[in-house]
């Protein structure tokens, strides 16, 4: 072969690619949606790919850059994949709600074969997540989580205890590690009826565990982008949205731990227990039997996401409370008062009704998960195309969305100033005056978290206990202003938030 031929041939194989990659990034422009400039190859995710961003932290940025354009909806380019981002609140509302069956569809893959515990109430869609969605809202009650409040509250009390101990030897503690650890113990013991110990040992392997399904490896990041790119060949590969030892892992211990209760006629306060009564055509209300169940691995799949999304989300939750409480000293004194003035009332006694009464600490969590929210972002998979009302925009069926939660949550028309740490947003005047569809740290319509009771009565008794013992600043260990993480999945401290702790 001579030369003139070879690169005869390399000039071809580059011009295919450059007019592939072209008419790929030409998508967007052909339907009218506007974008940011692309670069070859990436798209719009390089600094992404490289570490530099998350992938929420581009998203707004994307956000921030188009809407000033006026129209409802930009794109990210993830390589030559276009992942639609909603701009307008009308546009999210009509997503979450009015046009709910044209997006009842998170677009997580899942493999209830190879990986039976993907199968979740998170990641499924259609009939199968509706029926699950109708059986397991009943376990998530005021009542029932009564039922657990006694759980919770041993676990807070341990983490006083543990503080308490370790503030005698250096009053400086990394807050975020200690509420992780907290509420992996919270969760294990109410979801799994184990007792994890992390509080005692950071080592243990919930808590080991829980910490490898959050942090992405290069590994994990190249799976997920195989994961993204077709279902197909991810079911192929057998790959799994977390890492393979977290699933099995979590697998066994559920497995083991229903074969043991049911075995030995076992009964604790706990969601497991709730999951095994369903499991058994038990009715929730009225513990008759029907042929409502849900199947073993059905159990095994709740009980997985609700560990690792109640233990991630809600410690990252009440570690930025608690950041922003040490850096706002007048906050945080109003807060305590309202502990100790409703304590007093109830003689001292911390229950549930104590914890619902603290309107001013609910504020402060409001603010919390508005300027950090738990969820940065929220997918969406198009299930019907959609037109976009008034425009000639169609989303085709299958074509992935992402809710900007942080750009909205950080946009100045809705939160002015929205840097500041301002609880008073969220008081019994202000709060009415929230853009609907502006505020969603829950998100919003049928797939609202359905675990958003428990996460907020779980993080109020840990900043009630906080308060009502110590007092905290900002240590100087904690770099300002705080940086993010760029190879997580969720908004987190780089490098933890340092505390300094006075024991009252």
């Amino acid at each position: 072969m001579n030369f003139e031929l070879i690169l005869t041939i390399i000039s071809l194989l580059i011009a295919c690619l450059y007019f592939y990659f072209k008419n790929a990034f030409d998508y967007c422009k052909k339907i009218g949606v506007p974008t940011v400039p692309t670069s070859f190859l990436f798209g719009n995710i390089k600094s992404v790919v490289f570490r530099q961003q998350s992938i929420s932290d581009k998203v707004a940025e994307t956000y921030r850059l188009i809407k000033p354009s006026g129209y409802p909806i930009t794109a990210v380019y993830f390589f030559v994949h276009p992942v639609f981002v909603p701009i307008s609140l009308d546009l999210i509302k009509n997503i979450f709600l009015k046009d709910f069956h044209h997006f009842d569809d998170r677009g997580i893959f899942y493999d209830e074969d190879n990986d039976p515990v993907s199968a979740h109430l998170f990641s499924l869609y259609g009939d199968k997540w509706k029926t699950l969605r109708s059986k397991l809202t009943p376990a998530f009650t005021t009542g029932k989580i009564k039922f657990m409040f006694d759980l919770i509250q041993k676990n807070a009390k341990e983490m006083i205890d543990v503080l308490s101990e370790m503030t005698q030897i250096n009053r400086e503690v990394e807050i975020k590690d200690i509420l992780a650890r907290y509420t992996t113990d919270v969760i294990g013991n109410t979801a799994f009826g184990i007792e994890c110990n992390s509080l005692r040992n950071p080592e243990a392997e919930f808590r080991v565990m829980g910490n490898r399904a959050f942090l992405q490896t290069k590994w994990d990041l190249i799976r997920n982008m195989i994961i993204c790119a077709s279902d197909k060949v991810a079911k192929v590969l057998r790959l799994s949205v977390f890492p393979k030892e977290v699933s099995k892992f979590f697998k066994k211990v559920l497995e083991e731990t229903i074969s043991y209760r049911e075995n030995n006629n076992v009964m604790r306060k706990d969601f497991l227990q709730i999951l095994i009564m369903l499991k058994n055509g038990q009715n929730l209300e009225s513990n008759e039997l029907n042929d409502q169940k849900i199947t073993l691995n059905e159990a095994l799949a709740q009980g997985f996401i609700f560990f690792l999304a109640g233990f991630e989300t809600t410690s990252t939750s009440m570690g930025f409370a608690v950041f922003e409480l040490a850096l706002n000293e007048d906050i945080q004194e109003k807060a305590r008062k309202e502990v100790f003035e409703t304590l007093e009332k109830h003689n001292g006694e911390i229950n549930y009704d104590f914890i619902s009464e603290l309107n001013y600490l609910d504020m402060v969590l409001a603010e919390s998960m508005r300027k950090y929210p738990p969820a940065p972002a929220y997918c969406r998979k198009c299930t019907k195309d959609y037109q976009i009302p008034g425009t000639k925009t169609i989303i085709k069926k299958g074509m992935p969305l992402v809710i900007p939660t942080f750009a909205l949550h950080r946009d100045p028309d809705y939160f002015p100033e929205p840097d500041v740490f301002n609880p008073e947003r969220f008081n019994n005047t202000n709060k009415h005056n929230i853009k609907e569809f502006s505020y969603i740290p829950f998100g919003e319509g049928p797939r609202k978290c359905i675990g958003m009771k428990f996460a907020t009565v779980q993080s109020k008794l840990a900043l009630v206990v906080l308060l009502k013992s110590f007092k905290f600043k900002l240590s100087e260990k904690t770099k300002l202003p705080l940086k993010m993480e760029t190879k997580g999945i969720t908004l987190a401290p780089a490098n933890g938030v340092w505390i300094e702790m006075e024991r009252i």
